[in-house]
């Protein structure tokens, strides 16, 4: 991202921070990139160290999308780790320049909150154990509550399995989803049936739970399907940054994907 570009995200509050911009009249801090230009390693250096600065700015720019993936990490989920860890990687290094917010939460029993509203150019990949229960419920209705509150929003829940902890009732959360339901919040969920499901079953969960029909798709891990998953993550952002929608399409690649690898009906 040019120096340029940084400064129309960030604003003017990152300036404060910069000891050279102290030295400098106002109006060359402000104004004059030409000047701005021997700051850019200072920048980068302060971006680096406190991405905060970029988070409590990048909000305030129109355009802004705030990324949200909601990912079962129980014990159902072993073997995928790998699929994820590079679908998401490809994900960051091709929107590391586009203004989006990234927030990675993960759950099993419990839910772990690995980014946080973090600048997609300042995301450093986390890795991720598989173990535990499924905390889907609570953990979908806590991630709404605080994130979707305002702005734009993509919240994409990954999972494979049905809530096993109870937190949080299914209605509660089709409750909350209904009461933020607007043009701004869009709310998909991948699901792959466990040894239990049928697609069908998922659909209806996922219906239960608040989400469209036309915002379900039925995955398979098989073949790097969790990999795909976040490919299709990434064209979706494309469809947010370029129309500020995501078409009915979106879920093609995952279904023929999905029919490819299994003697299913999705």
């Amino acid at each position: 991202m040019s120096l340029k570009d940084k400064l129309n995200i960030i604003k003017e509050g990152v300036f404060s921070a910069l000891p050279t911009a102290k030295s400098l009249p106002a109006t060359y801090a402000k104004n004059d990139l030409t000047v701005l230009d021997d700051m850019d390693s200072e920048l980068d250096k302060l971006l680096e160290e406190d991405s905060s600065l970029v988070n409590k700015t990048l909000n305030y720019t129109k355009d802004v999308i705030r990324l949200i993936v909601l990912l079962d990490i129980s014990n159902s989920m072993n073997g995928t780790e790998g699929d994820i860890y590079l679908g998401l990687k490809d994900l960051v290094e091709k929107h590391r320049d586009d203004n989006i917010l990234v927030n990675f939460v993960v759950f099993n029993g419990e839910r772990y909150v690995l980014l946080d509203d973090v600048y997609i150019g300042s995301v450093k990949i986390p890795e991720i154990e598989t173990i535990g229960s499924t905390n889907l419920n609570g953990s979908l209705y806590y991630t709404i509550k605080d994130k979707c509150s305002e702005g734009v929003n993509l919240l994409v829940t990954i999972s494979d399995g049905e809530d096993t902890v109870k937190e949080k009732t299914v209605k509660d959360v089709r409750d909350l989803m209904a009461s933020i339901r607007n043009e701004h919040n869009h709310f998909y969920f991948l699901g792959e049936p466990n040894e239990r499901q049928t697609p069908e079953d998922v659909f209806k969960n996922a219906q239960e739970l608040g989400f469209n029909w036309d915002n379900i798709a039925i995955f398979t891990r098989l073949g790097n399907g969790n990999k795909l998953n976040f490919a299709v993550i990434s064209q979706m952002l494309d469809e947010l940054i370029e129309y500020g929608k995501i078409s009915s399409t979106w879920s093609n690649p995952i279904k023929e994907h999905y029919l490819a690898l299994t003697d299913k009906r999705c």
